[in-house]
């Protein structure tokens, strides 16, 4: 009998004539953007891009004075009406070592800010739109991450209802009832990082290398079922310790799994994104420094360096021209069409 994973694996595959593989086709070169953003927001199949430089956003014409650095961003249809909205997570950082911890929405009437707090540390770790309800987890203080549902309505802007809270929690995923939890860090100052699955008071340990710094849950298989993708290997030495790899999670509560990619060269994998679902769906993976575009291929997964992105730098999807693509942030930033 095929073990779980193996199944899974099998699955993810996909049959020998999908196995096609990428191409980046020549780069366009667009407006200097220390961090960038994307989404769809009137529903042509256009995405508009969004160029963040220090506190200022701008985007199609417009611009807004952001008042915090940009940590963290998510697209989705928050709202029901069939198009995006843009969220922008934003707190202190280098230069802005005061600023309070911000979460802005753009769509197509503009920006505006619906959640603000202050507090000892102020930074937003997770961003998520899952069936158009949005999830957050931000610092609650110097050392822990409470995550939640945010929820519109209030005079004030949103509402924020903490669910779950740990030390370090930096990464966090509502899947199946209940929400991975993923730290860097453990409960000790440089211990390592874990991976749990908790429900209620119930905690259940997933197998991780060290500590976690990315999840995704995307339907690569063509079965309406999200596979688990796990970035982990994070070490406080990651100079020299800390290994950049993605593993591909299955089995009951995900106890199984398969590395898909280790990069050399990188220290860690910040973030997993996907084009599109099924067997055809690539990924972007963002490293340390390079963003990858990952795809399956007649050996396994294909590994296809987009651009350097700097440890401080990102890299999102976007559609434009009728393409998928890539959009790197840089001086300046840059589209990168994927094609087969």
């Amino acid at each position: 009998m095929l073990s779980p994973l193996l199944i899974l694996a099998l699955a993810c595959q996909g049959p020998a004539q999908r196995a096609t593989p990428l191409t980046l086709g020549e780069p366009v070169e667009l407006e200097p953007a220390a961090a960038v953003a994307a989404g769809d927001l009137d529903g042509d199949g256009e995405d508009s891009l969004v160029f963040i430089q220090d506190t200022t956003a701008r985007w199609d014409g417009r611009e807004t004075e952001l008042g915090a650095l940009v940590q963290v961003v998510a697209r989705g249809d928050t709202d029901g009406d069939g198009d995006d909205e843009i969220l922008l997570g934003c707190g202190m950082g280098r230069g802005q070592p005061r600023a309070p911890a911000r979460l802005w929405l753009i769509d197509a009437a503009g920006a505006r800010l619906v959640w603000e707090r202050s507090g000892a540390r102020n930074q937003i770790s997770e961003l998520r739109v899952i069936d158009g309800r949005v999830w957050m987890a931000a610092f609650s203080d110097g050392k822990r991450v409470e995550g939640g549902w945010l929820s519109a309505g209030s005079p004030d802007g949103w509402s924020f209802e903490p669910v779950v809270g740990d030390a370090l929690a930096t990464r966090q995923l509502p899947i199946d009832g209940g929400v991975l939890v993923g730290r860097v860090y453990g409960d000790e100052p440089r211990s390592d990082g874990d991976l749990s699955f908790r429900v209620g008071d119930q905690v259940t340990a997933v197998p991780t290398l060290r500590g976690v710094r990315a999840l995704a849950a995307l339907e690569l298989s063509g079965d309406d079922q999200p596979e688990l993708l796990v970035g982990d290997g994070w070490h406080y030495k990651y100079g020299t310790e800390a290994v950049a790899r993605l593993r591909l999670h299955g089995g009951d509560g995900w106890q199984q799994a398969r590395t898909i990619a280790s990069f050399d060269g990188e220290f860690t994998v910040r973030e997993v994104q996907a084009a599109g679902s099924g067997p055809d769906a690539w990924l972007l993976v963002t490293g340390s420094s390079t963003a990858h575009v990952l795809a399956r291929d007649g050996l396994g997964w294909q590994d296809l360096p987009v651009a350097v992105v700097g440890e401080t730098g990102s890299a999102v999807v976007a559609q434009r021209g009728g393409r998928a693509g890539v959009l790197v942030s840089g001086d300046p930033a840059r589209w990168f069409p994927v094609q087969r």
